[in-house]
């Protein structure tokens, strides 16, 4: 009797044993295989969302070389949202995905995504540690402050998937803020009055840097809806001297004038609705000693000189998307008189054909109509 129960004992031992490995193994693949997914995304910056990825054919012919110069931050990371496109179920709400090693990457928990065959993403960059998703209109605002909007907010295009599938996803975002900077010239038409200028301050004042933007995941658009919050940003500061002629015209840097507008002092804003006597630029400059008509001109210190910039954008208003370079003139034969201001409105990063000769007098925009 005794020899009878000691085998059943062991035997129900190795049984057991045996069942609890094959429970044991099955759960954690199950785990492992349901639960994570790890992704990997493909980030190209575009003019308007509508080039190529990496894996398409032709991609270097798509891709221009400013788009190219133009990257993510590193050290901030892009936001992403997921939905099922057939119910507009979150399955991915504000995940922050960073960079590591020069590969933008995340694992995600996909244990609810067990009904969801298809996924449709959407990135902004920068993240930010709220968003809310409008399921009525399959869109979602993102509020960006402005140290926000400093870095230069961008969106992707949507991208559909099937959830099976989600190895390498190609993101193409494109520019949804203003990139704004300045070329400064002496425009003196009496030849002894020229040379004596040096700037040493440029301000924007009431530039929009804080709002809402709201990005639908249905129609490849979206749209900004301001808060009454606006800042002075300070462009440069310093002294440098004023070139003189449209011909020595330099790009305002952050404290010295430079021939390259990589090297100069630009900004971003939200897109905004130029009101009369809301928006304006400040320049401060000095003007050196001088003789004049055998007269010793004194030098004269913090000369201001603000610049309305109503009336001189078409419509009143900035689009979302392009960049700006408004060019100044400085005169002094007209000390004291509004100096001659214009705006060239054009791609980000891309370089310009302004003829510069005809700006000064006819106070034209000249604008390239290709979105940044």
């Amino acid at each position: 009797m005794n020899r009878i129960i000691t085998k059943w004992t062991i035997a129900s031992i190795v049984v057991f044993a045996i069942i609890s490995c094959a429970v044991d193994e099955t759960t954690d693949t199950f785990a492992s295989f349901e639960t994570k997914k790890d992704v990997n995304f493909d980030v190209v910056i575009s003019k308007d969302g509508r080039i190529g990825t990496r894996a398409d054919g032709g991609y270097d012919n798509l891709v221009t070389e400013s788009d190219q110069e133009a990257k993510l931050d590193p050290n901030k990371p892009f936001g992403l949202m997921g939905i099922d496109p057939n119910n507009n179920s979150i399955l991915i709400n504000n995940e922050r995905v960073l960079e590591r090693s020069g590969i933008r990457a995340a694992t995600f928990n996909s244990k609810s995504w067990h009904s969801a065959e298809t996924i449709l993403l959407s990135a902004y960059y920068p993240h930010v540690e709220e968003t809310e998703f409008l399921s009525g209109n399959r869109a979602y605002i993102i509020p960006y402050r402005p140290e926000d909007t400093k870095a230069g907010p961008l969106v992707s295009m949507p991208v559909q998937r099937s959830t099976s599938y989600l190895d390498v996803i190609p993101l193409v975002f494109r520019h949804i803020t203003n990139d704004i900077g300045f070329r400064i010239c002496d425009i003196t038409y009496d030849p002894a009055l020229q040379g004596h200028i040096r700037i040493r301050k440029l301000s924007a004042h009431n530039v929009a840097t804080e709002g809402y933007y709201i990005d639908s995941l249905g129609n490849n658009g979206g749209r900004w809806v301001q808060r009454a919050i606006c800042d002075e940003l300070e462009v440069f500061k310093g002294n440098a001297r004023v070139g003189v002629g449209t011909e020595n015209e330099l790009f305002v840097g952050s404290d010295n004038l430079v021939s390259e507008r990589r090297l100069s002092s630009r900004y971003y804003s939200i897109p905004d609705e130029i009101k009369m006597g809301k928006q304006y630029i400040e320049v401060v400059f000095d003007v050196d000693a001088f003789d004049y008509n055998g007269q010793h001109m004194k030098e004269l210190k913090n000369q201001v000189q603000l610049f309305p910039i109503y009336g001189v954008l078409p419509g009143n208003s900035y689009i979302c998307g392009k960049q700006y370079t408004f060019h100044l003139g400085l005169d002094l034969g007209t000390l004291y008189q509004p100096i001659e201001f214009s705006a060239t409105v054009g791609d980000w990063n891309n370089s310009y054909a302004v003829d510069m000769n005809s700006v000064w007098g006819e106070n034209k925009i000249y604008e390239d109509n290709d979105f940044f």
